[in-house]
């Protein structure tokens, strides 16, 4: 189990996923420190520049696997397993 796990953490497209939720942290956590929305001022410090640690990490991990983040397909949606928004969505795609 322990394996699969590294094997998890080591996949540039979890690397890359990982770096796009700390960074969308990042902004919040800026964005409540610049309008005072936070009364944990410091610990909100430390932990931005922790997951800014942790990306520039991540990014060194991505480019020593020779990849970048254009060689990383984005995310796809989830699949709807309601028949009617597939029927929905097949008619846009036709019509487009």
């Amino acid at each position: 189990m322990l394996s699969g796990v590294k094997r998890m953490l080591e996949d540039p497209e979890h690397i890359l996923q990982m770096m796009r939720k700390r960074q969308l942290d990042i902004e919040i956590m800026e964005l409540q420190l610049k309008h005072n929305l936070t009364k944990k001022r410091a610990e909100s410090k430390l932990l931005i520049m922790y997951y800014k640690a942790l990306n520039a990490v991540s990014k060194a991990k991505l480019i020593m696997h020779g990849i970048n983040s254009q060689d990383i397909k984005a995310p796809q949606p989830p699949i709807s397993l309601d028949p009617l928004n597939d029927h929905h969505r097949k008619r846009i795609v036709q019509n487009h």
